[in-house]
């Protein structure tokens, strides 16, 4: 708030409510911007690129994901990726997967399986705690969650988590967050349009606003846009 007194103007700092606002995740601040000495990875899609802030995933940002039914291809989407990241000596975590990962497709994608750790927890809070603890170790490169109980608390904690280590995270909430605030950088719907399309739309996207609709090939991933430090 601006209040003018004469000539001399006073800017007074964010009272109680609004700090309490910003620390919910409500509010999106200039000085959130990604580091830019991170290098972002490409997805291996041009189009999802093209809509990506710094135009890959970048390191640091969890993203929520919204697919609209089983087998939207979110994962497919993903998979250039994971290829990508197999090839490091951290872990790839999935942490309450809804199906058992087909070990021979994965392979066929680039995935090195062996990277790769599945976690099976009892009930929803060890879902959290292990996706947070995973992200906060160091030992792992990216993180899945499908974590159908959250809420604003949970993801800015485990936003903070992956920051911290510069990890990348993607999580599968309930559908019913999507109508909620977050503390992610990205939410992005995904709707499957035919066997090899899929249509995608980032809600919230940290310092840009929300994308329109748009249409991806599955079949159009490409390993050639990856820095090759990085392969």
């Amino acid at each position: 708030m601006i209040r003018t007194h004469s000539s001399t103007t006073q800017i007074t700092p964010p009272g109680p409510a609004l700090e309490h606002v910003m620390h919910q995740g409500k509010v999106w601040s200039a000085r959130q911007q990604p580091c830019k000495g991170t290098q972002a990875l490409s997805s291996g899609y041009a189009d999802l690129d093209k809509a990506l802030p710094q135009g890959g995933w970048q390191p640091g940002q969890l993203c929520e994901m919204y697919p609209q039914g089983y087998g939207c291809g979110d994962m497919h989407i993903l998979l250039p990726t994971l290829a990508t990241l197999s090839q490091q000596s951290r872990w790839i975590m999935l942490i309450a997967p809804p199906a058992i990962p087909y070990s021979p497709a994965l392979s066929m994608a680039g995935i090195d399986v062996s990277k790769l750790l599945m976690v099976h927890p009892k009930n929803h809070k060890e879902a959290l705690w292990c996706v947070e603890e995973g992200l906060r170790s160091g030992h792992c490169s990216a993180v899945l969650g499908w974590l159908p109980e959250t809420d604003s608390t949970a993801i800015r904690r485990l936003q903070l988590a992956c920051e911290s280590q510069q990890s990348l995270c993607w999580i599968w909430p309930s559908s019913t967050q999507q109508s909620n605030a977050s503390a992610a950088p990205l939410r992005l719907q995904i709707r499957r349009e035919s066997a090899d399309q899929a249509a995608l739309r980032f809600v919230k996207r940290r310092g840009l606003w929300p994308s329109e609709e748009f249409t991806l090939s599955l079949n159009s991933a490409s390993l050639t846009a990856i820095p090759s430090t990085l392969r």
